[in-house]
C-alpha cells in the first residue's frame, strides 16, 4: 500500500508528462577530496519543466547503497539521521553528510553548497531513529523501505525550482532528460571515489509536484538504471545483428 500524503487516483499517480509537472529524478554525481579521503556526492533533484513548479513530496522511495559501510553520516545528534539540520547547517552539517530535503533554505545556494530546507519532514516510514535520533542511536547509514519526505509549507521560497542547465555530472532518471529545472530533494554521500548511481546506489520512488502554471497536481515514478559499458553496448549490437541474420 502506498503511503501518500495526498489522496489522488493511483492511475494519475504514475503519469509523467514531457510538458508539465514532474519529469523524473535527475542526479548530480561528483567526487570530492576532503583531507586524505575521497567521497562521492550525489545530489538528487525532482525534475520539472517550469521554474514556478513547487515540490510537495517524495514517497514510496526505495534507496539502497551497495558500498561497504552504507551512506556516509557524520557523528552527532543532529547530523546522524536523514533529517536536515537546516537551521544550523554551517555549524553541524557538512557537505560530507547524507540527508533528505524539500528544496533549499531561502531558495538559494551559497558557494556551491546548498542549504537544506527547514520545512522538510519525514513520513512514518522513516522508522526508529532514522529521522529523529536519540543520543545512543547509531548513525542512519541506510534508508528504510518505502520512505518518504515532504514540505510542511508548499508555498515557501524554499521550493523554488532552479535551472539544471550545466548541472555537474548530470545523470537522468526515467524521463529526467526532459527536465529543465529541478527542486533539490536528497544529498547522498558515499565513501570512495567514482561511485555510480544505478549501480553503487539504487534510487527509485515517486514525487508530487504542483504545476506552477496550471496549478494541477502531477505525480509520477522515476528511477536510475545502470548504463552499460561501451563493450557491453557493442555486444548488444552484435546480438541484435545476429538475431536479424537468423530471421532473414
Amino acid at each position: 500500500m502506498k503511503n501518500m500524503i495526498l489522496a489522488v487516483s493511483a492511475v494519475s499517480a504514475v503519469a509523467a508528462s514531457a510538458n508539465a509537472g514532474f519529469q523524473g529524478f535527475v542526479a548530480s554525481v561528483r567526487t570530492v577530496t576532503v583531507g586524505s579521503g575521497a567521497y562521492t556526492i550525489m545530489d538528487i533533484f525532482a525534475g520539472v519543466s517550469n521554474s514556478s513548479d513547487k515540490f510537495l513530496n517524495v514517497y514510496d522511495a526505495n534507496i539502497s547503497c551497495n558500498v561497504s559501510g552504507g551512506f556516509f553520516q557524520q557523528a552527532g545528534l543532529l547530523s546522524k539521521t536523514w533529517k536536515p539540520d537546516a537551521a544550523s547547517f554551517n555549524s553541524t552539517r557538512s557537505s560530507i553528510d547524507s540527508f533528505m530535503t524539500a528544496g533549499t533554505f531561502s531558495g538559494g545556494a551559497y558557494g556551491g553548497e546548498y542549504y537544506a530546507s527547514t520545512n522538510t519532514q519525514g513520513d512514518p516510514n522513516f522508522t526508529g531513529t532514522s529521522w529523529n535520533a536519540l543520543p545512543a542511536s547509531q548513525a542512519a547509514t541506510s534508508v528504510p523501505p518505502n520512505a518518504g519526505w515532504y514540505t510542511t509549507d508548499p508555498t515557501s521560497v524554499h521550493n523554488n525550482a532552479e535551472s539544471l542547465a550545466g548541472l555537474t555530472g548530470r545523470v537522468n532518471g526515467t524521463n529526467g532528460q526532459f527536465a529543465t529545472h529541478g527542486i533539490w530533494v536528497a544529498h547522498l554521500v558515499l565513501s570512495g571515489a567514482g561511485c555510480e548511481i544505478g549501480t553503487d546506489v539504487s534510487f527509485a520512488g515517486y514525487a508530487s509536484i504542483k504545476d506552477g502554471i496550471s496549478g494541477a497536481l502531477s505525480q509520477g515514478s522515476s528511477s536510475f538504471a545502470a548504463v552499460p559499458a561501451p563493450g557491453a553496448l557493442a555486444l548488444l549490437g552484435l546480438a541484435g545483428f545476429a538475431a536479424r541474420r537468423r530471421r532473414a
